[in-house]
């Protein structure tokens, strides 16, 4: 019983907003909309639909029978793919566009490449009260409507720093299941945690009984929605370069060519560089891969000379090379593949 207390005095600290009770709406069904768009991560809609869809009023409670009535939205009803590998996955034809969905209660957002107007209106129904919910790097979609700022949030354990990197304003939390960021948006970390914090949502509406009866007769036997408890010691997660640096960094430009010495597909890169002390901080921006801020390790040795690594889907890569001046040039190693990079120092950087 203790350790059980400890558990869940600690996720309360690290939780962000403290949860409020939310009331379902009087007459009709709770309203909760899947956002989608090509190449949805599967589990990220399908863990907590299954919650939603499943929901199950416990004995005594004022939950009616299965209270939450689901549907799909996208930029368009065109068919789209979710996750699949190397293939396509599944087919998939949304319900309603942003345009002409029904007014949600709940929206979900997992992870996805995102679409045109799908800010805009995030921001709308937020607004007009809704819940947002994301799950794994759907938060990166949340983030760019500027609703998280200032605010606790969380995302899949391996983006974490480079969540924290994009938005510096955002108090990055690791190793939870979920955080309550404000009383009308959670953040959940990767994949299977989105049946958590969707638990949790369902406990919001009608309290812990429901929510364990919905996960006993999903047979789901995870208690991450009850202590919030991750794998590893619970954290905050600052900028690779703390915001005290960021008037200090330069940004240095260039273009990749993995397939060199073929000139395209063209790629480009911008190292940020900040000296801190007597070493120096970097990330690096792939705007075309929608890679930013992902962090490096970098060495900047006496003469110019300067290298960094940094991870790929094919494994490591290494750059060395000399600035000189406003330039950088050096080679990128990997895959047993060297590829010269130049970097140019971009103006207005201090």
């Amino acid at each position: 019983m203790i350790g059980a207390t400890l558990l869940t005095l600690l996720a309360a600290t690290t939780a962000g907003t403290p949860a409020e009770h939310l009331a379902p709406p009087v007459g009709r069904n709770i309203e909760v909309a899947f956002v989608l768009s090509e190449g949805a991560v599967m589990i990220d809609f399908a863990g907590p639909w299954e919650v939603f869809q499943d929901a199950m009023p416990a004995a005594g409670t004022t939950a009616s029978q299965m209270p939450f009535e689901l549907y799909t939205v996208a930029p368009s009803r065109a068919p789209l793919h979710t996750s699949g590998g190397n293939r396509k996955g599944m087919t998939v034809v949304p319900d309603f566009t942003f345009e002409d969905a029904p007014r949600p209660d709940v929206v979900v957002v997992g992870a996805q490449t995102g679409g045109a107007g799908l800010a805009a209106w995030l921001k709308k129904v937020h607004a007009e009260q809704a819940l947002i919910l994301s799950v794994c790097t759907g938060v990166f979609r949340v983030a760019e409507t500027g609703l998280l700022d200032g605010k606790a949030a969380t995302t899949y354990h391996m983006a974490l720093q480079r969540f924290a990197n994009q938005y510096p304003g955002v108090k990055v939390r690791g190793s939870v299941r979920y955080v309550q960021a404000d009383p009308l948006i959670v953040t959940a970390g990767g994949l299977s945690s989105g049946i958590d914090a969707a638990l949790h949502v369902v406990e919001l509406y009608f309290g812990r009984a429901t929510a364990q009866a919905t996960a006993d007769d999903m047979e789901y036997q995870g208690q991450g929605w009850k202590t919030n408890a991750g794998a590893g010691e619970q954290r905050e997660v600052p900028p690779t370069i703390p915001l005290v640096y960021r008037d200090q960094t330069t940004h240095w430009r260039g273009v990749f060519r993995p397939a060199y010495p073929q000139q395209q597909p063209q790629l480009t890169v911008v190292l940020n560089l900040a000296q801190a002390g007597d070493h120096y901080l970097a990330t690096l921006d792939v705007p075309e891969s929608q890679l930013l801020g992902q962090p490096v390790t970098v060495q900047v040795a006496p003469a110019g000379k300067i290298s960094f690594q940094v991870d790929s889907d094919q494994g490591p890569l290494t750059f060395s090379g000399k600035r000189n001046g406003d330039v950088i040039s050096g080679s990128i190693v990997g895959g047993g593949k060297s590829t010269p990079l130049r970097l140019l120092k971009q103006p207005n950087s201090s």
